[in-house]
């Protein structure tokens, strides 16, 4: 089953306005993993994409939540600690896997390890289930993700 992936507005609970954010079944990606994960600390997270202090972690985020080539594995940064949003606090990862036109995050855990080698040490949750998108889906969620981030900039 694939679940939608979106862009869209979102308010989280730790942010003073409406941001550009990525929701998954119409619910914002925070919410709908704390939910998935039956952890309520994931919540309080925020999306890497746009939480991230460092320019170079910010760029890595980006770079890894971009789907790699079909057959490919990617550890990816999906959420970061919102009051010190960098790599070196609380990081959800998730292991990106893309098979034909589907992308997979196949497991979820914390990253052990920080700043650029974030993720590459990770403790795995031994009971998670894997999340499905349409590959397509999700390059247009990103899209729209980077459209919204570019209207925020313009205001």
């Amino acid at each position: 089953m694939h679940h939608r992936i979106h862009a869209a507005r979102h308010q989280a609970g730790f942010s003073s306005s409406p941001c550009a954010w990525l929701t998954i079944d119409d619910v914002a990606i925070e919410q709908w993993l704390a939910t998935h994960l039956n952890d309520p600390q994931v919540a309080a997270l925020g999306l890497s994409l746009i939480w991230l202090v460092h320019e170079d972690e910010d760029a890595l985020a980006k770079r890894r939540f971009i789907p790699g080539e079909d057959g490919t594995s990617t550890l990816v940064p999906l959420l970061v600690c919102s009051d010190d949003m960098d790599f070196d606090c609380t990081v959800l990862m998730a292991e990106q896997v893309i098979e034909g036109d589907t992308l997979h995050w196949r497991r979820f855990g914390w990253s052990a390890s920080g700043k650029l080698e974030v993720g590459i040490s990770t403790r795995w949750f031994t009971e998670s289930q894997p999340v499905s998108f349409a590959l397509e889906d999700f390059r247009v969620a990103l899209e729209g993700f980077d459209n919204l981030l570019k209207e925020q900039a313009g205001q």
